[in-house]
């Protein structure tokens, strides 16, 4: 699996940001990690159901680069996966390093918080249904400095949904995040959905689509849509290549490379 939406630890970091730079970094940040040929990697945030066999491992690395009204932002993200059986994993996402550059306001950088998320496979796919797994993302803050991480807890239990029909591979994830509280302005639970279509362009190329939305997470803020198109390109049996492309409801643009390596 992926992760949270896909670099979600940092998303749930956001709530100390200015309002306008905190509203395009969390729908970039949620826009850009993608499941494909490995099951989990970095392109765009929509979880996968098809989950590794036992004892098998992934390891994905991006960089992301986003523009947007309220400055640029630059994310080096990895994930390590371990399937500890047939239907169940944990995924491991430290948030290596951060650097931003806000409109109007100083230059910060720092190692960002880390995610741990275990899941299952409760209900394998079959017939007419889906496969249906459940997971449990903890942010655990790690985060260097408060523009980047506001050390508090956050959970988020959400539900994977994932469906093959023919060589279309459809996944939605389903859940609710729960934010350790900072601040003066209390922060609301915050439900969130991804959804994505990926298929197979060539025998070794793989196209995604995503869209990805949240709920207000504060009484003075806005919802958040976004959507990403990304490609994979496996050029071996343990490495394959990605980048995707990724535009909000905040008018910022995002961009992310990477690879996976599965053994």
């Amino acid at each position: 699996m992926i992760e949270y939406e896909g670099a979600y630890a940092l998303a749930m970091s956001l709530p100390i940001l200015p309002k306008s730079s905190r509203n395009s970094l969390l729908t970039a940040l949620c826009l850009l990690t993608l499941p494909v040929f490995c099951r989990a990697d970095l392109a765009v945030e929509t979880e996968t159901g098809d989950l590794g066999k036992k004892g098998e491992w992934n390891f994905s690395q991006g960089i992301q680069f986003e523009h947007g009204p309220g400055g640029k932002t630059t994310f080096l993200l990895t994930q390590l996966e371990y399937a500890m059986t047939d239907r169940s994993e944990i995924l491991f996402e430290p948030f290596l390093y951060l650097w931003g550059r806000p409109k109007g306001s100083d230059r910060y950088s720092g190692v960002g918080d880390l995610e741990i998320t275990p899941s299952y496979m409760f209900m394998p796919e079959q017939d007419i249904m889906p496969a249906l797994v459940a997971a449990f993302k903890v942010k655990v803050p790690m985060a260097s400095n408060r523009e980047i991480g506001t050390g508090k807890f956050d959970w988020y239990p959400y539900l994977i949904i994932n469906k093959h029909i023919g060589k279309w591979d459809l996944n939605a994830n389903l859940g609710v995040s729960f934010f350790g509280q900072y601040g003066d302005e209390h922060l609301k639970d915050q439900f969130i959905y991804d959804f994505s279509v990926q298929h197979p362009i060539t025998n070794k190329l793989m196209g995604i689509a995503e869209i990805f939305g949240n709920s207000a997470p504060t009484e003075s803020e806005k919802a958040t849509f976004a959507g990403a198109l990304a490609l994979e390109y496996t050029a071996g049996e343990h490495f394959n290549i990605f980048i995707s492309v990724g535009y909000d409801s905040d008018n910022t643009w995002s961009i992310r490379p990477g690879f996976n390596i599965p053994f």
